[in-house]
């Protein structure tokens, strides 16, 4: 919000705060408290202010409880800000706005950080000069959310929703939360496609379309599990699981830009200007350097220096099967070594998930932030909320509060006879009391925790500004960087000194409803461009411990200038040593099953506009089973597909134990055997999907020892990238036609 020039005749207070009933209770719309001048004692003169234009201080970690007259006290006493320079007020719980005369803000919040450190301050001036990039980002995140609320509307002919859910079970969970079960009506049957993941912000409908919403706990074939926050009727109508927008998600990226482009003269400006390269990064060679751990191989051990050395921002480009996130964790292990606080980041809950199993056995001290429903079940114990709840004060926190909740009640309980003059105010102030206490005691907790952990890890978008308010940190970690939208990784640069980007650009970018941002550049990440930008603050890791080398070299080919190189554990493995004797199969690593002229059409799934193709699907299966026959065990096999019609026909025809899922849904996953099913064939050579040929790196990439694609070559071979494809097939002698197999 920018920020009025106010000038008129107006009637003062004296800000003393004392009680006093003439005035009008405080209102954000309000520009000044405002005295009735006929009968307020405080009111002690009019006068005329000249023209003042005014600015904002954004305030975050405010004591818990504060109110509206305890905050304008502490700008008064605390920032040295007259009260008469104070113009309207936003206070949502713990969080502030203030508008105050702009040559005063600027002073008010270096005083602020100086005299209470625990409060995060930052001034917003008057008019922001917006970066050109910001003002993208701004634009994007607008048509992002009319796109996300026009599907929400339309439900997109309720596409993404899941419908004809039955509520199975529910129970009581912590912090008063409750987890409810759903399963499809027909019992033992397997959940349609879908793209919930557990953290996913949704609505549960109703038959009569009431809507609550929730928060996505786990997914499981057959089931998924929602938190909300009350009971649900337990009747047979269905419910419908509707994906949500996250508005919170979304005030909190704007919130970030904003603090980012208002920046001056402090470590944010420095390294904003870096980040949108107007400032060169900057690296320390002079360093301290931990001993190389024999963990690392050269590529990585580079990575690790190179970020310890570096100043303000450093890369780890992390290509599939190199042990990236290992890499990191060894990082965060030396930085905690030489001393520095550490937030370890992720666009998702399973990347920070993760990351921080990564660091544990590292041996490293980390406390998990976030809803519980978020996290892992394995790291439960590690989160804040669990931490808290088994701290030696907590139990004593719990009874403050149940005795403040039954001095409320017994304060707001009719009886016959007339309470004593004051009876019941004072029992209210007591229970205020109690519960201020509690709320005291339960920031103690926190606070114990929090310093007591070497590095928090969070989501980027569950950045909590309240929780972490006055804490900064040495360097903030971003893992999976390129899956997430730019915006989204300001949000904790406020609190750095330096930033290290891990991903890989070279695979999926973030996900983009509106298809105009993502075209104009919304889904390029913010690693992807400074790597652009910036090649040299990027470590590029080689070597990689997942697939045969036939299956890795056309990747490294085509996305990463022929530098990666597989570890000799990896390099030659192939099915052999994990099947029988009786059944043979050929163990070339690489095979394409060609299906053109074999009349395997594509269909359009009506209702969702997503693409199979029945004849290729059966032909997949085919293919499953003669490895199964062959020793292979099912759950070493995999089968993916861009589409998510095609997944739902592969999965009714494959036997148990076999996975089923869309390259985005194993991303970051792996298997001894992968078989890719391409679906596209038709006579226009349009193969939709198929074009994003990072999609294509992330499916080629998943098979340790064998890759099998199943595709028409005379619907993707026009296009220049799987030109290329076909011929790096027949370079390894892995071509074959369908015809080969036919019965």
């Amino acid at each position: 919000m920018s920020g009025k020039n106010i000038g008129a005749t107006t009637t003062e207070c004296c800000g003393c705060l004392l009680p006093c009933s003439s005035f009008r209770p405080w209102h954000a719309s309000l520009r000044r408290r405002q005295p009735n001048a006929k009968t307020s004692p405080h009111l002690i003169r009019t006068r005329t202010f000249p023209t003042q234009t005014m600015a904002r201080i954004h305030l975050r970690g405010l004591p818990p409880g504060t109110n509206r007259n305890q905050l304008f006290k502490l700008l008064i006493e605390q920032a040295d800000v007259p009260g008469k320079e104070i113009g309207a007020i936003d206070l949502i719980r713990r969080q502030a706005s203030v508008e105050i005369d702009e040559d005063r803000a600027r002073r008010a919040v270096k005083t602020l950080r100086e005299t209470l450190p625990e409060v995060d301050a930052f001034y917003e001036p008057d008019k922001i000069e917006w970066p050109p990039l910001f003002e993208k980002f701004r634009r994007w995140m607008q048509v992002e959310a009319k796109e996300e609320s026009q599907r929400l509307a339309e439900g997109k002919r309720q596409e993404g929703s899941l419908k004809g859910l039955k509520l199975h079970e529910q129970w009581s969970a912590l912090a008063g939360r409750v987890i409810c079960q759903f399963r499809p009506k027909t019992q033992g049957a397997s959940l349609p496609p879908h793209r919930f993941r557990s953290g996913s912000p949704v609505l549960l409908q109703d038959i009569e379309n009431n809507q609550i919403r929730g928060l996505v706990a786990s997914v499981r074939d057959g089931s998924i599990e929602v938190v909300t926050q009350d009971f649900l009727e337990n009747d047979d109508d269905p419910f419908t699981l509707i994906p949500s927008n996250d508005e919170v998600t979304r005030r909190r990226m704007e919130f970030a830009l904003k603090r980012a482009a208002s920046a001056q003269g402090n470590r944010l400006a420095e390294l904003r200007d870096v980040l949108l390269g107007e400032a060169q990064p900057s690296f320390d060679s002079t360093a301290r350097l931990p001993e190389r751990s024999r963990e690392l191989n050269d590529s990585q051990w580079a990575a690790v220096q190179n970020a310890l050395q570096a100043n303000d921002l450093a890369v780890i480009h992390g290509p599939p099967g190199t042990g990236k996130t290992v890499t990191l964790a060894h990082l965060v292990r030396a930085l905690v070594d030489r001393g520095e606080r550490v937030l370890a980041c992720a666009p998702s809950n399973l990347a920070v998930d993760n990351l921080m199993l990564r660091l544990l056995a590292q041996g490293v001290k980390a406390v998990r932030l976030g809803h519980p429903a978020r996290v892992s079940e394995s790291l439960h114990d590690g989160t804040l909320d669990y931490l808290a709840r088994a701290h030696p004060d907590a139990k004593l926190a719990e009874k403050l509060i149940r005795e403040g909740q039954a001095k409320m009640r017994s304060a707001g309980r009719y009886t016959r006879a007339k309470p004593a003059p004051g009876e019941r105010s004072a029992l209210r102030e007591e229970a205020r009391a109690l519960f201020d206490d509690a709320q005291r005691l339960q920031r103690q907790t926190l606070d114990q925790i929090l310093s007591g952990a070497e590095v928090l890890c969070t989501t980027l978008t569950g950045f909590d500004d309240d929780l972490l308010a006055g804490r900064r940190f040495e360097t903030v970690v971003i893992d999976e960087a390129c899956q997430a939208v730019e915006p989204a990784c300001w949000i904790p640069l406020s609190r750095a000194q330096r930033v290290i980007l891990a991903g890989d650009h070279c695979q999926l970018p973030p996900t983009i409803l509106s298809q105009e941002a993502a075209a104009e550049g919304f889904a390029e990440s913010m690693q992807e461009r400074i790597v652009r930008q910036a090649p040299s603050v990027a470590r590029l890791l080689q070597r990689q411990y997942r697939m045969h080398t036939s299956i890795m070299e056309f990747s490294s080919q085509e996305f990463y200038g022929c530098q990666l190189e597989a570890d000799d554990t990896v390099a030659a493995h192939d099915l052999q040593p994990l099947l029988g004797d009786e059944v043979y199969v050929d163990p070339k690593p690489w095979q394409f099953f060609d299906t053109a002229g074999a009349d395997f059409q594509e269909e359009e799934d009506e209702s969702t506009g997503s693409r199979a193709n029945d004849a290729e699907a059966r032909f997949v299966a085919k293919k499953v089973q003669q490895l199964i026959e062959a020793g292979l065990l099912p759950e070493a096999i995999s089968v993916i597909s861009p589409y998510a019609a095609q997944v739902q026909r592969l999965r009714n025809l494959l036997p148990a134990g076999v996975e089923a899922d869309t390259v985005d849904g194993f991303q970051g996953r792996e298997n001894e055997a992968v078989i890719i099913s391409l679906v596209r064939s038709n006579t226009n050579g349009e193969i939709g999907f198929l074009l994003d040929t990072r999609r294509m790196n992330v499916a080629l990439t998943r098979a340790r020892r064998k890759l099998i694609v199943v595709g028409d070559s005379s619907t993707i071979g026009g296009n220049s990238f799987y030109e290329r494809f076909l011929q790096y097939t027949e370079s390894v002698d892995g071509y074959h036609t369908v015809w080969e197999e036919m019965d």
